[in-house]
């Protein structure tokens, strides 16, 4: 990966120094000695990365960020500030720079920041090929993941969705299981038919029939005319019965019965009806198990079950996270101003995390973020604290951690984050310099400061 890094400053010894680290690193060391000759050569072009002295006389933050966003390839942003104007430097993360260092500081922390920001740029980069590869595949666009798990989805929808048979989809609540019968739907040669869904667990078992099979005229009180049920309404299309576990045992005789005879006799009805829909089927129970307690039929199941595909949860994938988190920034960011990006810190929470809701919770996660977010990347702070303050249950059984064991444990996880940057850990959990200084030594986490500063 080629990368281009302009250092702007006055100062001979920070010029040196950045350019001493861009050489180590293999990048291209480009130097500007005031900040109209940086202005000119982002405004050129072929910058990666801008390390931006702010006590450079004339130093417009306003404009550097503007003139970076107008670039093509548009740079990152890092703003060098000393301890006297440690508020420019928030300041510049608020308008839209990428990070911050203070001076003085050494060549390591510089190289640190560097790896970090070019990890980000990496993940970026294979996201977007992995979307572009994905929206490639007709009818897969919104079926998100490049794990070997998500491929072999990707692989059993790509056949099936040109035959007729059923499918049975399998997994847990948020994975995604009406998109991928509606990959399904989309792949085959009916993709311009309808696509009915059902939520067989949203209505009640006598409006479940009505809307599944229809009724005549009169077939009970408030019946006042003929109505076509969804499995007729499909014509040659796909419905897609969610949650079909949900359905009473007495309607899935009826709903094998259509199945097999391929008709429908509406409720209160005796003229029979063709069925020409395909049928997929989806669920998050084990229906092994609801088979053997009497609420689900056998024969049903084996008529559903010809092909299946199950959807792993989130956790089982976490190497999608990243690439799922991109996209639905990309498609909610519209909404939320200059937020587009999401900061490596925010990242890794997202990865450490096991999303118990699945897709469908990290997606809440991200607008949720992007509505309270108010830079041009998700920060921490702008995540639930269902991720901050995560606990994981230990032996099957649920264990409530001490007020001191949090409390370390986020001063654990803030150095962490900071790459030991005590003033930085101090920010990031909103609490003063000394008193980080003072909990460091109280709960023996030198070592931790020590590891990630070596």
């Amino acid at each position: 990966m080629d990368i281009s890094l302009l250092v702007a400053s006055h100062d001979k010894h920070i010029r040196d120094l950045c350019s001493s680290a861009a050489k180590l690193m293999g990048f291209e060391g480009r130097s500007a000695e005031s900040i109209s000759n940086a202005l000119d050569t982002i405004r050129s072009g072929g910058v990666d990365i801008i390390l931006a002295d702010a006590q450079m006389p004339a130093f417009n933050m306003i404009e550097l960020i503007k003139t970076a966003r107008g670039a093509s390839p548009e740079p990152d942003v890092i703003v060098i500030a000393t301890a006297t104007n440690a508020g420019l430097a928030y300041h510049a993360i608020n308008q839209g720079a990428h990070d911050y260092l203070i001076d003085p500081f050494e060549r390591k922390d510089l190289e640190r920041l560097l790896n970090r920001l070019i990890q980000k740029k990496q993940m970026s980069t294979e996201n977007r090929l992995l979307r572009e590869q994905l929206e490639a595949r007709q009818g897969l666009g919104a079926l998100i993941g490049a794990s070997a798990r998500m491929q072999k989805v990707y692989e059993t929808v790509l056949k099936v969705g040109t035959k007729r048979h059923p499918v049975l989809v399998l997994g847990e609540s948020g994975t995604g299981k009406e998109l991928v019968a509606r990959a399904i739907h989309a792949y085959g040669p009916w993709h311009d038919l309808p696509f009915v869904p059902v939520d067989c667990g949203a209505l009640s078992s006598t409006l479940i029939e009505s809307e599944l099979f229809g009724h005549v005229r009169g077939a009970f009180t408030g019946a006042s005319q003929n109505r076509v049920g969804l499995l007729v309404a499909g014509g040659k299309g796909t419905v897609f019965l969610d949650e079909i576990a949900e359905l009473p045992v007495e309607l899935q005789a009826k709903l094998l019965r259509a199945i097999q005879e391929r008709e429908v006799r509406p409720l209160g009805g005796n003229q029979r009806m063709p069925l020409e829909a395909r049928i997929i089927a989806g669920t998050n129970q084990h229906l092994e198990s609801a088979i053997t307690r009497g609420t689900f039929r056998k024969d049903l199941f084996f008529r559903l079950n010809v092909v299946s595909i199950k959807l792993p949860p989130l956790r089982d994938r976490k190497n999608d996270i990243p690439l799922l988190a991109h996209h639905f920034i990309d498609r909610y960011a519209g909404h939320s101003g200059s937020t587009r990006g999401i900061s490596y810190d925010a990242m890794s929470r997202l990865m450490g995390y096991d999303w118990p809701g699945n897709v469908r919770e990290l997606e809440n996660c991200i607008q949720r973020a992007l509505a309270l977010g108010s830079t041009s990347e998700i920060q921490v702070k702008d995540l639930p604290s269902s991720l901050l303050y995560a606990t994981e249950a230990e032996s099957g059984k649920q264990r409530f951690s001490t007020l001191r064991e949090m409390e370390r444990d986020a001063i654990r996880r803030a150095l962490e984050m900071t790459g030991g940057d005590r003033l930085r850990a101090a920010k990031l959990l909103g609490i003063g310099k000394t008193t980080v200084y003072r909990k460091i030594k109280e709960y023996g986490l030198e070592d931790a400061v020590g590891a990630q500063q070596a």
